[in-house]
């Protein structure tokens, strides 16, 4: 039965997933860059006189697209487990007897419950364990939820099952 129950990505998936993580990092470009770019090197302590090196820069930038490209797989798996149409083909159960809300409600639920969970404790936490100020929590708390839901409608728009 749990092979039954295995999702697999489909071409138009994987499109979802791909260009979830281009948009998440165009995201986080304008993010860090002209929006909050000052203010949150500000609140890291960084002097913005000193540029890394081309070769740190390429490191960080694939390091922050693979784990775009983690959390855009996964927020595909967390939509697709919540529609519950999908439980029932896989189940055997007429999906005349499952009520199926909007797709895009189980992107947002995806996303929201992804932040609320995982995403903003970890912020906290380098509040209470790294003196990390209240602003910079905000600054990379407003981008990790902006950059989910962003991830999780792409995701949602380009699925199979929308």
């Amino acid at each position: 039965m749990a092979d039954d129950l295995m999702l697999t990505l489909t071409g138009s998936d994987w499109l979802g997933v791909v260009l979830a993580v281009v948009a998440a990092t165009f995201l986080g470009f304008l993010w860090f860059t002209p929006l909050f770019g000052k203010r949150w090197a500000r609140e890291m302590g960084m002097d913005t006189s000193d540029r890394p090196s081309p070769r740190r820069m390429a490191l960080s930038m694939v390091l922050f697209i693979f784990g775009n490209l983690l959390m855009a797989y996964v927020l595909w798996h967390e939509i697709h487990g919540w529609i519950p149409t999908l439980w029932a083909e896989q189940l055997g159960i007429a999906t005349g007897d499952v009520e199926n809300s909007s797709v895009w409600m189980y992107a947002s639920l995806a996303a929201l419950f992804n932040w609320l969970g995982f995403m903003l404790p970890l912020q906290l936490g380098r509040v209470a364990w790294e003196n990390r100020s209240w602003t910079l929590v905000a600054i990379n708390a407003g981008f990790d939820i902006v950059r989910l839901f962003a991830m999780a409608y792409i995701v949602a728009a380009l699925s199979g099952q929308v």
